[in-house]
């Protein structure tokens, strides 16, 4: 059983982790000025198609008021637009642009270089690993929490 001490030890490791991999975002989207979240919200409407703002804060663990707010700052960009749905027109889903597939497909080969700098020294094996821990973590915490 892991003491008290190496609960700490992981937590500010992977706080470091998280530092890093953040600010070798900050220098990879410095010139495009859109923040992890943003991008989440342009790749996540990229693969799944329009989406309504609740269906996005949910899936982004945002509230819909901040993807508002991110919503508004991607369409002056020409990055998403707002479409009506013909149905019921208090309906609003949001859409990746064209312009926004560009931006999107563009970060996400940066991005794919980003993160293989982290880990290409890792064995697949490894990798594998520590992708299975990561997630056993990841659901237990989201069982603990509906408790």
């Amino acid at each position: 059983m892991a003491s008290g001490s190496q609960y700490l030890e992981l937590h500010a490791l992977l706080k470091s982790f998280y530092k890093r991999v953040k600010q070798e975002w900050d220098k990879l989207v410095e010139a495009d000025k859109l923040s992890i979240t943003q991008f989440r919200l342009l790749y996540r409407l990229s693969q799944e198609g329009p989406q309504k703002v609740a269906a996005l804060a949910e899936a982004l663990d945002v509230t819909p008021g901040a993807i508002t707010g991110m919503a508004d700052k991607l369409i002056e960009r020409d990055l998403i637009e707002r479409e009506r749905c013909s149905g019921d027109r208090r309906v609003v889903f949001l859409r990746i642009t064209e312009q926004g597939n560009s931006k999107i497909e563009m970060l996400i080969n940066k991005n794919k270089e980003t993160v293989s700098s982290f880990f290409k020294h890792l064995p697949d094996e490894d990798l594998e690993h520590m992708k299975r821990i990561l997630l056993d973590v990841l659901n237990r915490a989201d069982f603990s929490e509906k408790e």
